[in-house]
């Protein structure tokens, strides 16, 4: 794999961010969008990636071996025609691991060019006991005693959690308490926190893609051609440091809009129809969407029932949710249920509970009891739903269907009651 001279001189762009993980989202979001605008002419400079996990440490290493190169092959539906795109990917200055080089990570958080730090360690790493937060703080103290008057810096979180910067600012200045007051100012006046959304479907590559290629790439990296970054952040400010704008990256003083379309046009129609999915023993959200039962159901879902229980404007939620269902089909991602369901509790409680609550309808209930079932959970797990005695009745209802007849008897039955 070779880097292609006319693209950009990469090796002259200075390091402008930190990014801790390097996960596909982060190489097919993050990652490309500073490409992107490094191509444009923006010069929004090159990435130094940290990984802690030991999964993240073999894909440091591999990413030092190919230069911080890696190849994006972008494949799906636009407008109903295929679309694929590929290319390499040029941001990416080197990778170093935290447990054995943090020295090296404190020396690039101190450098005044550093002015972006962007973090991707998951649900299960954005907690306050875990290593990250504490990792994060003892980087800004560092910045903080070798460069106290460097620029401001950005911490943009992508973790899909709700209002994530605000969170992660509060875990930092709960870790900050063990120093002393002089760095706690400092954080409030150098650091800006901001909340953002990632929204690219990315799955692993299929057998035998790499061989097309010609080369080898351990980081090969397949998504669709769909992407979207909203950061929440005073749009001037950010755009002085980090020029990244684009038709996929937005900078807005409030992303509440982007977060509510995708949580719940997207997002919880995945949660809501995973188990149903997987009961049915229907494996991809491909295989779903070209079924003769499950792909109206998952359209009477989303038109007949989310969208009216949202306050989504109605000609952008409908535009937004056909273009969903594009992507559901997309013929090339191998999207499996079994994997959206992972920690499908918790997705149900933020993503679909809401909508019961304000609308209680016959597809939501039949999407809960197949994630009664799928889960063995109770009722009671549903919360503020579960209070609602006509949704109750008609869940235990469906719950029973499903435990006689199955899954797509279920399915077929919704489809015959009115919405």
């Amino acid at each position: 794999m070779k880097w292609p001279a006319s693209a950009y001189a990469r090796d002259q762009l200075p390091e402008r961010v930190l990014q801790f993980g390097s996960g596909m989202l982060l190489r097919a979001l993050c990652v490309a969008a500073v490409d992107s605008a490094n191509r444009a002419g923006a010069r929004a400079g090159r990435i130094v990636v940290v990984q802690s996990s030991a999964e993240g440490a073999a894909r440091a290493h591999a990413l030092n071996a190919q230069d911080g190169l890696f190849t994006l092959i972008e494949r799906g539906l636009s407008g109903g025609a295929p679309l694929e795109r590929t290319s390499v990917i040029g941001a990416i200055s080197r990778a170093v691991t935290a447990d054995d080089q943090w020295n090296v990570v404190r020396d690039v958080a101190a450098n005044p060019a550093i002015q972006v730090i962007v973090s991707n360690v998951s649900e299960a790493g954005f907690r306050i006991d875990a290593p990250f937060p504490a990792r994060l703080t003892d980087a800004l103290h560092a910045r903080f005693t070798r460069a106290p008057d460097a620029p401001l810096v950005f911490v943009i979180p992508t973790e899909l959690v709700p209002d994530n910067g605000p969170r992660l600012a509060a875990m930092v200045h709960e870790v900050a308490r063990k120093y002393d007051n002089r760095f706690r100012d400092w954080l409030e006046a150098r650091v800006r926190f901001c909340s953002s959304l990632v929204d690219r479907i990315v799955t692993a590559p299929p057998p035998g893609l790499e061989a097309t290629l010609g080369y080898r790439d351990a980081l090969l990296t397949v998504t669709e051609p769909y992407a979207l970054w909203a950061i929440e952040a005073d749009p001037a400010e950010l755009r002085s440091v980090f020029p990244i704008e684009s038709a996929n990256v937005v900078f807005a003083p409030d992303i509440a809009f982007y977060r509510e379309r995708k949580l719940r046009l997207l997002n919880a129609v995945h949660t809501a129809t995973a188990p149903l999915a997987a009961l049915a023993g229907v494996r991809t959200v491909r295989d779903a969407t070209a079924h003769p039962l499950l792909r109206p159901f998952m359209k009477r879902l989303l038109f007949d029932e989310i969208i009216p229980a949202t306050e989504i404007p109605a000609d952008d939620a409908r535009a937004f949710a056909n273009q969903v269902l594009e992507r559901f089909a997309n013929p090339w991602l191998e999207h499996e249920w079994r994997i959206i369901a992972t920690n499908q509790e918790e997705k149900f409680r933020i993503r679909v509970v809401p909508l019961i609550i304000r609308r209680p309808a016959p597809g939501l209930s039949l999407a809960a009891a197949a994630h009664l079932t799928f889960t063995r959970a109770s009722l009671e797990t549903l919360g503020e739903a579960a209070r609602i005695a006509e949704f109750v009745t008609t869940t235990e209802r469906w719950m029973a269907i499903l435990a006689r007849d199955g899954a797509l008897a279920a399915v077929r039955d919704s489809l015959k009651r009115p919405p």
